[in-house]
């Protein structure tokens, strides 16, 4: 076959060469009518759909629509909140989450701040810890779920501390990951969350109890009830290196308290349980059983009347899946739910539950065990509905006795076992309590005052609004 002319295989090259053009700037502007298309469609779902208003992941309210003002808008905090309020409610944010913490699981994609705060290296366990102020889990406020952040022998126990620390409190190895300074186990075919502890000294917590005992007298009973976390009985030991002993920290507060405040030993009790569920393993919270257990303890010390577990009624929530999910945005946590079990006392119909806002004036009356929400998720706010207000139990025993707890959401658990020991029960957030707790106290009859709460809080900053609420 003849070759063709160069001539005609120019022209053919050139029209090969215009083809492609043509069909390049074909594409490219297809290609932006469809990402116009695309974006038009995201803009118009983002108006029309109703943008979510709260979090059931992260256990919070989301941004609000901003008001407007020419100041606001001219000093540029109107654009900056109202870009803030467009990005935190987007619609269906929760499921959009969720998928997103499953892409990266299934590519092994993690979070760039996985290890940070506590578990970035090993603690000196020979000299006390100073206080971690980064911890991401913080006690629940509005989660909050805030920061959460005893020298006596146990009445319970009948063996030394070290024997039962020793057989119960820490797991052996176990696969885990760390994220956001939090580890998440594997173990007997179940995940679980645990905090880290980073340690502190208590010394606010100390001097704040102290105080108020100068202020109160000897009319008041005080009592200390710490709760340690979770990690204190479940934490791997190949991990252990990575948090300071909860129970010396303890101890070494109790040494210090005044001798006429009581302190419980709940560490020393809650270790010959750990075979049992007393700590959830989606959530930061311990659970009813464990709250059950630390409330006999203190009966124990307060010489009341208190009723055995097989008198209440057994209630249960299942699928519960709680505040661990959104702290470590591991999928596992979200895919192995737990059951939520919490108990009534047969004397609740007897009982009238008065909620106060902060200031103690308003006042409405509804159930102490309530459901809010999605159960699924705000289980935990079975009691009371929450921690921003003050509540007041009237209950049928007529012994003379008045019980005030100022607490964090831990405490929230533990007012129900009390219904059967005290003519009335205060419960008191020490974050959203407004008049003077010295002159509360005095005026309403109060014989008995106990702080409980998680150890975060009596290390960390929620103890340094203890004496506030002394002197405001």
């Amino acid at each position: 076959m003849e070759n063709k002319p160069k001539q005609t295989q120019g022209k053919f090259y050139r029209f090969n060469h215009v083809k492609r053009k043509k069909v390049a700037e074909f594409a490219g502007a297809l290609s932006v009518l469809v990402m116009i298309g695309v974006f038009g469609l995201i803009s118009l779902f983002l108006l029309v759909i109703p943008r979510s208003t709260e979090s059931q992941i992260e256990k919070r309210k989301l941004a609000t629509f901003p008001q407007f003002s020419f100041g606001s808008y001219f000093s540029g905090e109107f654009t900056r909140k109202m870009a803030e309020y467009y990005n935190d409610t987007v619609p269906f944010r929760d499921s959009f989450k969720t998928a997103g913490y499953n892409f990266k699981s299934v590519f092994g994609l993690h979070t760039g701040d996985e290890v940070k705060i506590i578990g970035a290296k090993e603690v000196n366990k020979n000299k006390p810890q100073p206080v971690e102020t980064s911890k991401p889990v913080q006690e629940s406020k509005p989660s909050e779920t805030s920061k959460e952040n005893s020298a006596q022998e146990s009445a319970v126990s009948e063996v030394s501390q070290e024997e039962s620390k020793a057989e119960t409190s820490q797991m052996g190895e176990a696969d885990y990951t760390v994220e956001n300074g939090i580890i998440v186990v594997n173990h007997n075919g179940h995940y679980r969350a645990l905090e880290l502890f980073g340690g502190g000294t208590g010394n606010t917590y100390v001097e704040a109890l102290n105080n108020f005992h100068k202020d109160l007298g000897d009319g008041v009973q005080i009592y200390s009830m710490i709760a340690p976390l979770a990690s204190e009985y479940y934490l791997p030991s190949n991990y252990s290196g990575f948090s300071v002993s909860q129970k010396e920290c303890l101890d070494s507060m109790a040494s210090r308290l005044d001798s006429s405040i009581i302190s419980v030993d709940i560490d020393s009790v809650l270790a010959q349980h750990t075979a049992e569920d007393i700590y959830f393993r989606t959530d930061h919270h311990w659970t009813g059983l464990g709250a059950y257990y630390a409330a006999q303890e203190f009966a124990k010390k307060a010489n009341l009347d208190f009723k055995d577990l097989s008198t209440y009624q057994e209630n249960h929530i299942d699928g519960f899946v709680g505040t661990m999910y959104a702290f470590t945005q591991d999928p596992n946590i979200n895919n192995d739910p737990e059951r939520f079990t919490y108990y009534v006392p047969s004397n609740v119909d007897e009982c009238v539950t008065e909620h106060y806002d902060t200031s103690f004036s308003d006042m409405s009356e509804w159930d102490f065990f309530c459901g809010v929400g999605d159960p699924e998720h705000n289980a935990y706010l079975t009691f009371m509905g929450g921690d921003q207000q003050i509540v007041r139990v009237k209950t049928n025993v007529k012994n003379g006795r008045k019980l005030a707890i100022v607490k964090d959401s831990y405490g929230n658990a533990v007012p129900g076992y009390l219904f059967g020991s005290f003519e009335e029960i205060y419960v008191i957030d020490m974050r959203y309590f407004e008049p003077n707790l010295v002159s509360f106290v005095k005026e309403q009859g109060i014989t008995d005052l106990v702080f409980g709460m998680v150890i975060y809080s009596a290390v960390g900053q929620n103890a340094e609004l203890l004496d506030g609420l002394r002197t405001q």
